[in-house]
């Protein structure tokens, strides 16, 4: 497993300390376990069995809910111990211990918040069942640590149950916070990704996709579900498939984040669920008024002013010379902590889930409820912040949109910060599960979300979008959602496998929307401009014979990408991160309705493609297959570059925020030619809830983060070519299919 010391080459005698500290830290987590500790891992661990199938994928059994919740956190480090420390390290606000004073910004953004306070509050106030849960997870990451002392322990020796419960409080990006205005209180930091995203483009490739099909809608007869996250391929956001099964109940396989014990999305025998990001406003900022004459930690409030809780926290950060320290003053009001300066106002920021054990109960709820009724009923917590879609093998479909939502005052104007000193902003209670935008059972027979609105959702009979206050749905309609109602609502009744297709359709409306106008532009230009003939007419012939569809041999789609940058980086120059991306003046041309520059820009952006392609390429012709590629890289995205004189592979897809169904988006790096994949489809299912459940999937990579594992990379070449393996979920199959079974430890 790739996991070491990552120091900057020159600080030798940095390196000599870390070096130093992990010989310690291995030496104390041998001394920190108890014999009857150790005795109490081992007989969970022989409770447990772990079985790999051919993919390396952990089916796993216990004979309690917390038996499997040892085993998911024991094979996750099996998988990537590296990453599985990394994100507890990043939660706690410690980066700085291993990174230096670079990820202070990140380390204070998680103590303003106080994640390590709230998460041991969740445990305290946890229900019995939650608590044993994290005491069990905790216990397969110590197991795992005290069976594998040659494994480097970076910074943490130990793990704690509460550990399981860290998770950051809502940072406000989606109104409009800023990195510059989080810097003014020395908050954000690349650890944290607490500087938000900071262009349009960018904000809509974060999210995914998931379509349920009612019976009605299938050749089978049978429901089926879609689940396709898109997300990052490195850092936190990595997807885990699993499949945990025990006594109690439970069995459910789908995929986890490193670091948690359930199943996120995924299906049952008779149920599957997927989540998508949503605009439905969870979380509001606020900016507070200190102007009181003789005591600055009074703030204005209604007709008077109320005290702010002000308090000091000292963060550790490493230098060559050794651990330094520096001392944090945070503030916080009673709607939240104060997470940015704009000009003289602070801005707090309020969340509608205080506890994140909440959050994870109700996740785990879900993954174990074998009816809609009981499914609903998990909902009915009002926890998530997220939509969810659903299907069944009794033959439903449904839809919510968000979950944990605050009742507010429909006469502001939520996507901005609200004055903190008026009392009509403050939250009315939270939505009932019964007021949110929903849709059961639609007469079309199929859902779709695509990060997008819940008005649009199922065709004609989607929600009337005036029975509700704007805040429960700021989505727009994206180019990808666009894409899948223009399929659902023409194709007939589909398979499995055409469900599939559909997720994979080259289409990008986002280019059958703006090409007309780009090409109409040129025409005009080349007309009062003659003299450019000679360079551009090659260049629109070639696009007005494209069918606006990606693929590895297409020459246009590497032209209209390189077109594409050119535009979205005047995008975000015309619209500021402070304006969010679903917010109405973007809109119109989020959608193609428009294009807000003139012809002569149009077609500068044209000329300018054309001529950095030949640059970096000797051509503008250049197959899309050659330029876009999927290669892994060390679990952080960020400590290993990309290089062309590595292996990697064609990938035809493109970036969501074009329509691009199966979503792939790249980042180009210094010194390449090629650009390689950064995020979009991550892990991705067809379920088809029949008699019996059968799912197809596929991860981006593989199931494993060590490159000497045949599992490293070995999904990546079904990927790049669209298809799928099967989940194995019955034991029968699972054995029939087995590479290895042991229980943690051996």
């Amino acid at each position: 497993m790739r996991a070491g010391l990552i120091v900057a080459p020159t600080a030798a005698r940095w390196a000599f300390q870390l070096l130093a500290c992990w010989l310690l830290s291995a030496a104390a987590v041998a001394q920190s376990a108890q014999p009857a500790e150790i005795a109490a891992w081992q007989a969970r661990a022989a409770a447990v069995t772990i079985i790999r199938d051919e993919w390396g994928v952990p089916h796993i059994y216990g004979k309690t809910d917390a038996d499997a919740a040892f085993g998911m956190l024991y094979a996750q480090c099996e998988d990537n111990y590296w990453q599985v420390e990394e994100s507890a390290v990043r939660k706690l606000g410690r980066l700085a211990e291993l990174y230096g004073e670079k990820e202070l910004g990140s380390d204070a953004s998680m103590a303003v918040r106080q994640t390590a306070a709230r998460a041991r509050q969740a445990y305290r106030e946890g229900p019995a069942g939650l608590r044993q849960l994290c005491d069990a997870a905790a216990a397969g990451i110590n197991y795992y640590l005290h069976t594998h002392p040659e494994v480097p322990r970076r910074l943490l020796t130990r793990y704690e149950s509460w550990h399981l419960l860290l998770q950051p409080a809502p940072d406000g990006a989606n109104h409009g916070i800023t990195a510059a205005e989080r810097r003014r209180l020395g908050l954000g930091g690349g650890g944290a990704g607490g500087e938000g995203v900071e262009g349009w483009e960018q904000q809509q490739e974060s999210g995914s996709n998931a379509i349920a099909l009612a019976p009605s809608k299938t050749t089978t007869g049978h429901s089926l579900l879609l689940i396709n996250p898109h997300v990052g391929f490195f850092g936190d956001n990595q997807r885990y498939e699993a499949h945990l099964v025990s006594e109690q109940g439970l069995n459910a396989s789908g995929f986890a984040m490193l670091g948690q014990f359930w199943i996120w999305s995924g299906f049952t025998a008779t149920t599957a669920w997927a989540h998508t990001n949503t605009a439905a406003d969870y979380d509001d900022v606020y900016q507070e008024t200190f102007d009181h004459p003789k005591d600055s930690t009074l703030y204005c409030y209604g007709r008077g002013y109320r005290r702010a809780v002000v308090w000091t926290d000292t963060l550790a950060y490493q230098t060559p010379a050794g651990q330094q320290r520096r001392v944090y003053r945070f503030l916080r009001t009673h709607h939240g902590p104060a997470i940015a300066r704009r000009g003289a106002a602070w801005l707090t920021v309020r969340g509608a889930t205080e506890s994140f054990g909440r959050y994870a109960w109700q996740a785990w709820l879900m993954s174990k409820a074998p009816t809609l009724a009981r499914f609903k009923a998990a909902m009915n917590q009002r926890q998530l912040l997220s939509n969810t879609m659903f299907a069944d093998a009794r033959g439903n479909i449904a839809y919510w949109h968000g979950n944990a939502v605050p009742r507010r005052d429909p006469a502001f104007n939520w996507t901005q910060p609200v004055d903190g000193s008026n009392p009509r902003t403050e939250w009315r209670g939270r939505h009932s599960l019964r007021s949110l935008a929903q849709i059961v059972n639609p007469a079309s027979g199929w859902l779709q979300n695509c990060n997008s609105t819940p008005f649009q959702a199922a065709g004609p009979g989607s929600p009337e979008p005036g029975r509700y206050p704007a805040y429960l749905a700021y989505d727009p309609q994206t180019f990808r959602a666009v894409e899948a109602v223009r399929q659902l609502g023409t194709a007939g009744p589909l398979s499995p496998e055409g469900l599939w297709l559909l997720a994979c359709s080259p289409r990008l409306p986002m280019y059958a929307a703006w090409l007309p106008q780009v090409l109409a532009a040129s025409d005009r230009q080349l007309t009062r401009r003659p003299e450019l003939r000679a360079e551009l007419q090659a260049v629109t012939d070639t696009l007005r014979r494209w069918d606006c569809r990606s693929g590895v041999h297409s020459r246009a789609t590497t032209l209209a990408f390189a077109w594409g940058q050119q535009y979205s980086a005047y995008l975000n120059q015309l619209f500021p991160p402070t304006v969010p991306y679903y917010a109405p003046g973007i809109a119109a041309y989020l959608h193609g309705l428009q294009l807000p520059v003139s012809d002569s820009l149009a077609v500068a952006f044209l000329r300018s493609a054309a001529a950095e392609l030949t640059a970096r390429y000797g051509s503008p012709w250049v197959p899309w297959g050659e330029v876009n590629r999927l290669q892994r890289i060390h679990s952080s995205g960020s400590q290993e570059k990309f290089a062309d004189s590595r292996p990697s592979l064609p990938v035809g897809s493109f970036a969501g925020s074009a329509g691009s169904l199966f979503a792939f988006r790249t980042r180009p790096e210094k010194a390449q030619q090629r650009q390689y994949g950064i995020g979009g489809n991550t892990y991705v299912a067809v379920v088809e809830l029949g008699p019996r459940v059968r799912a197809r999937s596929v991860v981006n990579f593989g199931q494993s983060a060590d490159p000497a594992s045949p599992h490293y990379f070995d999904q990546a070449p079904l990927y790049a070519t669209y298809q799928l393996k099967e989940a194995w979920y019955y034991q029968q199959d699972v054995l029939s299919h087995a590479r290895r079974s042991y229980h943690p430890g051996q």
